[in-house]
């Protein structure tokens, strides 16, 4: 019997648009157009990732097929030259919970000036299609102060700046501020108004107090301790503090510190727990505070969102009930931050605290953070949207703090 003989595939025209910016109708700009990462564009894996450090076109390729694919609540789009299809960079668009979107931008500064061109192009790209397009309510980005390039892209669009982070970043060795912009859509706008408006709720004079003095230990710090205080001690959290949480969170009292009240798993809370600990440089660092005259389990507090290049991270804490209001909170988040800026050498932290949580906000002012600004839409309360207070504090600023 014969062989048939296979014909090599014939390139068609029509084929040849699929895979440039010519077959495609939208997300096409001037120099740039985006468009889903591919296989193949791992060979530009130095300008696919926002890092510093050396990045194989294979580890790169193997993301591209795994975790990326993962994040259902992410979008990447290759940021692709229209000269030649060379990927140039990376936009990231996450989902918040309310609908909205948060973007981050990367173009290899190793293109110069032109990165700043097409980061600004992207973004011209990207406001219509992901909000008005898509019916979204609004979008966030942050951006290096002394980006003006993108500022001024920004303003142009429409896009404002609702908050300022001080000496946010470090780069080309100096500190930047990051400056927060927002953009509305302005449909949603036309029917709940304009948050800018709405006040920001305050309770307490926002008068900083002194730092609660350092302890002198006599004889043996408490078991496994990090930091100790006067009152209480920092330790690493257990497997018996996650169900202690656990049975906590069916006994809140307040509906603020939240979106609402919620129910931990213990079994979740120790996953979470052990999985932030096993890493080497975590992103995430918690503590269990503890009374150091009862050993009792009071309290949690902490550092997410690490940025080791940066030197920057946000505080959290969280209290039972029955210890809330007796100082323990503040001589912990006290403790929290002298590891922070003392052990970590970070150079600055932020807190966000929802507009309700009015006692919160009031103990950041009490310890000495400073406000930066607010982020609006980004949970829901009383049939409507509702608004984040945000805070910045310095370590120089800490240290200068007056001592008990």
């Amino acid at each position: 019997m014969a062989q048939t003989e296979t014909k090599p595939e014939i390139e068609t025209e029509d084929k040849k648009l699929q895979l440039t910016w010519e077959g495609q109708t939208y997300l096409v700009g001037e120099d740039i157009y985006l468009r889903p990462l591919e296989k193949d564009d791992a060979k530009w894996s130095m300008s696919i990732r926002d890092s510093i450090f050396p990045l194989s076109p294979e580890i790169t390729e193997e993301w591209i097929t795994g975790d990326m694919l993962k994040g259902e609540s992410k979008q990447y789009l290759g940021i692709r030259r229209k000269s030649d299809e060379r990927v140039v960079g990376l936009a990231k668009i996450s989902k918040t919970p309310l609908g909205g979107r948060w973007l981050n931008l990367f173009v290899d500064p190793i293109f110069g000036s032109k990165a700043d061109r097409w980061k600004a192009e992207t973004l011209r790209l990207i406001i219509p299609w992901s909000v008005i397009e898509q019916h979204r309510p609004n979008l966030h980005l942050v951006v290096p102060a002394n980006d003006t390039p993108m500022l001024d892209a920004a303003h142009e669009i429409g896009m404002r700046e609702t908050a300022r982070f001080r000496e946010h970043f470090f780069r080309n060795g100096q500190r930047v501020d990051a400056a927060v912009l927002e953009y509305l859509n302005p449909a949603w706008v036309k029917t709940l108004g304009d948050p800018n408006e709405v006040e920001m709720p305050r309770i307490g004079t926002g008068e900083p107090r002194p730092v609660p003095a350092s302890a002198a230990l006599d004889g043996d710090a408490p078991k496994n301790a990090i930091m100790v205080g006067e009152r209480v001690y920092l330790r690493p959290f257990t497997k018996a503090d996650a169900e202690q949480f656990s049975i906590w969170s069916r006994r809140e009292e307040l509906s603020t510190f939240n979106v609402g009240r919620y129910m931990d798993n213990k079994l979740g809370k120790w996953h979470m727990f052990e999985k932030q600990q096993k890493e080497d440089r975590p992103d995430w660092i918690r503590f269990a505070v503890v009374d150091r005259e009862t050993d009792e389990l009071v309290g949690g507090n902490g550092m997410l969102d690490m940025h080791y290049l940066d030197r920057r991270g946000e505080t959290e804490s969280l209290f039972l009930p029955k210890f809330r209001g007796q100082g323990y909170g503040t001589e912990a988040k006290h403790l929290a931050l002298d590891y922070a800026f003392n052990r970590l050498d970070l150079h600055m932290v932020t807190s966000w605290v929802m507009f309700p949580n009015t006692r919160s906000a009031a103990a950041l002012r009490k310890q000495g953070y400073q406000e930066a600004g607010r982020l609006n839409w980004l949970y829901t309360n009383k049939g409507t949207f509702d608004n984040f207070v945000v805070f910045d504090y310095l370590a120089d600023e800490w240290r200068a703090m007056s001592r008990t």
